[in-house]
Order: C-alpha cells, then structure tokens, then sequence
C-alpha cells in the first residue's frame, strides 16, 4: 500500500466524512444512506489502523458529532453522551470481546461478562434529566457534550413519565421514534403541498423534534423508548430496564440476556427476517456487557465505552472504489459493461464485481474508473452502481470508451433495431462465439431453468473448457467417471452432480421453454405460453399468428419463437435434447382469489423474496408481470422501490404492501 497515496485518500474521505457528518448531524438532510457512510468510515479507519504514525487527531473518525444550530437553547450534558462503535458480522465481534477480555486481565480485573442484545433503534438520541422525580430538562444528544434544549417538545410525547414515581435525581437516555405509517401519511400530506419528503422514520422523528411549535409534536405521535439511567446503583443493564419500565417509561421488551456471544449471534440471526415487520426502524442489536461492574471496569475509549458495541445488519448499500470496467457477453449477444470493483462486504457476501447495465447507463451516472461509487443489492438481485460521490473523484479518472468489436471473438458490434426503437446495448452477431455459448449453457442449467443443482456457472465453464460439455445435450451424458478425479472432484461430489442431472430429466414445460434460451422469452412468458398450449410439440408447430395472440407474448416474442424453431441447428439440437428429457405438461389453475389480475413486484419485501411473492400470487391464479402499464392491476412495493413505484402512481396503479397482499389472499 502507498503511503503518498493513501495518505491522499485519507485526506479525502476525511473531508467528505466531515461534510456528510454535519449534513446528517446538524441539518438532519443526509444525502447519502448510513450503510453508505459507515463504508466510507470504515475504509478510513483501517487506512488510519495501517499508517499510525498519520496524525488521527483530529480525525472524523476520532470525533463525536459536531456543531448545533442555534434554533433552540444551548445544553451542556451533566453526563457525556457516548456513541459506540460498530461490528458487522460475527469475527469483528468476537474480535471485540477478545479486547475486552485482554483489557481487564492486564488490569488484574477476574471477572467473566455476560451479554445483553437490545435493538439498535434507528431513531433520535434524546437525553432526560429528572431532578427530585420531575423532568426538568430535555435534550438531543448534539455532540455528545452540547446538545439542545427541546423540553417543551419531549413534554408532548405520551411515553415520557413528566413525575417519576419515586423522587429521585437521574439522568434518562432514550430514543425516539415515529411508526413506519406516520412517515407514510406525513409524506402523502407534504407531497401535495410541494414539500421536501422526509427520507426515513429518523428524519421524521429528528424534524419533528425541531419544531419550534410543540402543537406540531403532539399531532405526531413521537414515541421514545427508554434504555439508560444514570444516578443509581443497579447490579446489571436488565436491572436497568426493569427500573425504567416501572417508573413508566416504554422500554423496548425486544431484549436477550445472553451467557455468551453464540446466544447473541442466534438472537441477532433471528432478527434479520423479523426487523422489517416493525413499526420502528431497526439497523442492527446494542450488544452490552450486562453486569455494570465490569462496564465500568473496562472504561473508554477516545470515542466509546468499551463494554458495548453496536452490531449492525449486513448492509445492502455500501460504498467503494471503481478499480476498471470490462465487458461481459451474454447469451443472446449483449455486451454488458461490468464494473471491477475494490473488494466490500455487501449483503453478507464480498462483492468484487457489480452491473453497469449499458453504455447509456454509464453517461447518465457519470461513471468514471476511479470513482468511489455507492453500491446496492437487495436480495437475489446482482449488485448494481446506483450513484457517485463525487467530491471523491480523483483527478485519474477516467471515462469508459465502449468497445467496437466483441471482447472475446473479434466481431463488430451493432445496435439493434426494433420498429423506430434503437436498442442500449450493443450486441455481438457472430453465431459462433464462444463467450455466448458459454452463456447459454449457463443459463440452461440455471435455477429458473433445468435446475441442475451442483453445474455452477464456474463448473461449467470448467467442463466446457475439458471438452466434456460441448451442448446441452452432452450434459445429459455426464458419467460420475468422467468428473471423478478432477481437480475439487472426489466419489461423492462427481455422484451428487449425475444425480442432479438424472433429477432434473423431467421438467415442466415452461422451465424447459425457459433453459432454451429463446430471445425474449422470460420466465414470465414461458409460463404464458405452456398455460396457453400445454405441451411443447404444440408450441413448436404454432405459426406466428397463433402466437402473437397468446396473452403476454405480442409480435417481438411470436417472431423469435418462430425463427428459433425454424432453425436447422435447433432443430437437430431438440432433437437429441428431447431423447434425454421427459417434459412435462402444464396445467392451468382455474379459479384462486387473484385470478385476472397482474402483479408487478418492486422493492424489498419484509419476510418474503421476490420469488416467494411470486409463487403466492401465481398459486393464487395471479399473474405476475415484470414492468408496469395500463393493464397492472397491483404493484406489490417494499422498500426501496424505485423507479416502478413512480410509474405505478403516474398511471394510478394500486399499490400493495405484504401485509395487504396477505389479506386480499386470506380473505
């Protein structure tokens, strides 16, 4: 690693950390996502970690919050307001309490901690001083030393005991929140009177608190849950929240008090399906040490105590460094650019590569090799570049110049034409490129097609380069002695894939309809078209006319099924493909409460995957459509929607949530 360049860079997001921080902080306008700051954190950190003798002093990464508006009245904190330091998968936990544990052995300290896991609220800091049972003062955590005064606005929130029943002098910790459907129905309100929507239930909670007029606050329903006293002798943080719930203070019951951190890692693990079924926002668990002696035993840091830290779930937006973009060919031709990236955690899994889509994409985002970008994954979907921080781009960049020719064989490229439409992509012609006969034998066994579980793409690629799979009939003439033995293949795995193979001999008509790689025939029309003929003879002898009038296929699709049959290499090639398999034949579901309707799905969805959704609406005899138009009859949205939402709303399609799609199904 350089140090004249790292140092650079250090310089660099320690300037555009800076400038996030107090947009977040100070104004509560963010404009990039948490995940997305704590990514760029991160990367400092571990540059300051690798270069120790680089000042750090005065570093973002050393520092609490930053300067308030002067809005309201200046507080100073009799107690200081600590933030905790973040972990994101188990190893940097566990990392955690071996400090810890080395920490008190070196101070001679014999003591053996136990855990407590509480959600990680993504809400406002909101800081409580009760002096002889009465709640004299409110206050938002600011910089952790000066926050500010917003008495009369927490006085509004039902949830805040103003007399404790016991006189007694303390300090309360809590945070603040607002329910998911507040910010729904506070954004409908704004939005018709042209006003900035709020982008996050922390937001709301944050601007609500602002208000300079507490009519406002009460109208909002702010909720806050306690889960910190200071002033008192309490054995243990459980005792803590035991103390606060009887003196009349919501205190989240959404807590384990656990022996070890494996009892933590099951409760965390539990949560990651349930988080979004809340009504509050949740980004991770606060893990404790649960016994206070030891707390204040370890102390703290510059930043944080020692005795917490917060374990914050698999970001699906993180932030990295563009190294090069290559291009990709795909089985009908495209040729799709394909961003390098530098290695981030993302979604669970490190990711190395990302879709840039087209060239058209990469001039609208204004997508420089070099650039820091900002990433995002949501469930089985491959990453993808969203945006680019700018103010990081180093004065190396440089634009992405498409390539002519194709990547792997040499041929010119050229852009489709469809009617007066002129495609994105560009695409590769030669029929014999081997880049797009890997792709299609891919694609064959892929899960939405044959499903042959254990031919991975890499596997294939391999089997393809020994000259063991040359088409995808060869596939089914895979013998266990042909892969034991190679390189990774042993009796037992070589035996798995053959029967993977012998499994998958008999498909339904639309998988099978699918794995041909047809141009244009997706899941979705696969499925339209085996509901429509039932059997593949029947659709291999339709004639342009019979297909265009099937219900999801149009003029585009009948075309290339037509064309495709038509072919003399197909044909001979389904020939022998059809010797080896038995398909099939679909039935049509009559009747189900969602019949003649179409869904289109966007976003993240609480507990279900796209896939799952789908198969619920389709058991249900919906249909299910991949982009919206005037014949949707529901979009099913989660969060981060995007661009199908906004389509949904200009044609007024109605939109669903999971819950609602749930009780149209169980109604």
């Amino acid at each position: 690693m350089n140090k004249a360049s790292s140092w650079l860079r250090i310089v660099e997001l320690r300037n555009i950390l800076e400038h996030h921080r107090i947009l977040y902080h100070v104004h509560d306008t963010p404009t990039i996502s948490d995940e997305v700051y704590d990514s760029l954190m991160k990367e400092l950190v571990l540059l300051e970690d690798f270069f120790p003798d680089i000042d750090s002093s005065l570093s973002p990464s050393r520092r609490i919050g930053g300067p308030i508006l002067s809005k309201f009245e200046k507080v100073t904190h009799s107690v200081k307001q600590w933030s905790f330091d973040n972990v994101f998968n188990f190893e940097e936990l566990s990392a955690w309490e071996e400090r810890n544990l080395t920490f008190l052995k070196k101070n001679e300290t014999e003591l053996h901690p136990t855990y407590i896991a509480e959600m990680k609220i993504d809400g406002l800091k909101v800081v409580m001083t009760y002096k002889d049972g009465e709640l004299i003062q409110a206050a938002t955590r600011g910089d952790g030393t000066v926050g500010e005064d917003i008495t009369e606005n927490i006085k509004t929130v039902r949830s805040i005991p103003l007399v404790l029943p016991e006189k007694k002098s303390c300090v309360v910790i809590g945070e603040a929140w607002v329910k998911k459907e507040g910010l729904k129905n506070i954004n409908s309100i704004r939005e018709k009177e042209g006003l900035p929507l709020y982008a996050n239930t922390r937001n709301f909670a944050a601007g609500t608190l602002r208000q300079l007029d507490p009519k406002i606050v009460a109208k909002r329903n702010i909720q806050i849950f306690a889960y910190d006293i200071e002033g008192g002798d309490y054995r243990t943080q459980e005792e803590e929240l035991v103390t606060l719930k009887r003196f009349g203070f919501l205190v989240n019951p959404d807590r384990k008090v656990c022996k070890d951190l494996k009892e933590v890692q099951v409760f965390y693990d539990s949560w990651i399906s349930k988080k979004n079924k809340e009504d509050y926002g949740i980004d991770g668990l606060v893990v404790k040490i649960n016994e206070r002696k030891i707390w204040d035993a370890l102390g703290y840091t510059a930043k944080s105590p020692r005795a917490g830290i917060a374990y914050k779930f698999q970001a699906e937006v993180a932030a990295t460094v563009l190294l090069s973009i290559t291009c990709q060919v795909g089985r009908t031709g495209a040729v799709t650019p394909v961003a390098e990236l530098s290695p981030v955690l993302l979604a669970g899994s490190t990711v190395r590569r990302a879709t840039l889509h087209n060239e058209e994409e990469i001039e609208k985002l204004d997508v420089r090799i070099g650039d820091t970008v900002s990433l995002r994954k949501a469930g089985d979907v491959i990453p993808e570049i969203f945006d680019v921080i700018k103010e990081l781009r180093p004065k190396t960049a440089k634009k992405f110049i498409m390539p002519t020719t194709c990547p792997e064989c040499g041929s010119v490229l050229v852009k489709e034409t469809v009617g007066k439409t002129i495609s994105a992509a560009w695409y590769c012609k030669n029929k014999e490129c081997k880049a797009k006969h890997l792709e299609e034998l891919i694609h064959f066994v892929s899960k939405k097609g044959m499903n042959i579980e254990g031919l991975g793409e890499r596997i294939i690629e391999e089997f393809r380069g020994l000259g063991l799979v040359k088409d995808f009939t060869s596939i089914f003439n895979l013998k266990k002695e042909d892969i034991e033995g190679l390189v990774g293949f042993g009796a037992k795995s070589a035996e798995n894939i053959v029967t993977s193979i012998n499994e998958s001999r008999k498909v339904e008509l639309h998988r099978f309809l699918y794995s041909l790689g047809i141009r244009h025939v997706g899941e979705q029309t696969a499925k339209d078209i085996a509901l429509r003929f039932y059997n593949f003879n029947a659709v291999r002898d339709a004639d342009f006319e019979t297909l265009k009038n099937v219900e999801g296929v149009g003029e585009k699709v009948a075309e290339s099924l037509v064309a495709f049959f038509a072919d003399a290499k197909n044909a001979t090639l389904l020939e022998s493909l059809l010797k080896e398999v038995s398909i099939t034949q679909a039935h049509k579901k009559s009747g189900g409460k969602l019949q003649g309707y179409t869904f289109v799905i966007t976003g993240t969805l609480p507990t279900l995957s796209r896939e799952d959704a789908k198969k619920l609406v389709e058991d249900n005899g919906g249909k299910v459509a991949s982009s919206v138009s005037s014949k949707t009859s529901y979009l099913l949205a989660g969060e981060n929607a995007g661009s199908k939402l906004a389509d949904a709303q200009k044609l007024k399609v109605k939109i669903l949530s999971e819950e609602e799609l749930r009780k149209l199904v169980e109604n």
